[in-house]
């Protein structure tokens, strides 16, 4: 009898394992589906949209996304023309450490230059958000 309880114990131990990874799993599909609508956002032109996507989705202050925002504009209007039209987006690279903390690489491709994307995302356990954006032309992280 003792035996039975036990089996049924660690049956219900790993079916509650195998259930909440399946959670954290669909948490982590969940992000890294806004981190592409961001990208495929940004690739159409939707500056504006892409940090309304970024908004609902991280703990980056409002005021900080604006500036960024605006800032985005202002080098899409000056740096952009130079670099051509948008060809797309490429997913390049993922960074993890365990179920915690991941970083995710984007290169947005012009035709005739290229900016890294990055997102910074992070799990407390309940759920995956977005800590950091930053976009700029440094290749080191992904080279190295």
């Amino acid at each position: 009898m003792t035996k039975t309880i036990y089996a049924f114990l660690l049956s219900l131990t790993i079916i509650a394992c195998g259930e909440n990874k399946q959670q954290a799993d669909k948490g982590k599909e969940r992000i890294d589906n806004v981190c592409d609508s961001v990208m495929q956002t940004f690739t159409n032109g939707g500056y504006s949209e892409a940090f309304d996507i970024l908004k609902q989705n991280t703990v980056m202050s409002l005021s900080a996304i604006d500036t960024l925002k605006v800032t985005t504009a202002n080098y899409a209007a000056n740096a952009f023309p130079a670099y051509g039209k948008i060809r797309g987006y490429e997913f390049v690279l993922e960074r993890k450490v365990k179920n915690t903390v991941a970083k995710r690489f984007y290169l947005l491709k012009f035709d005739n230059y290229y900016l890294k994307f990055e997102f910074t995302l992070y799990n407390n356990g309940d759920r995956w958000t977005v800590t950091t954006f930053a976009y700029d032309e440094n290749l080191i992280e992904l080279l190295y």
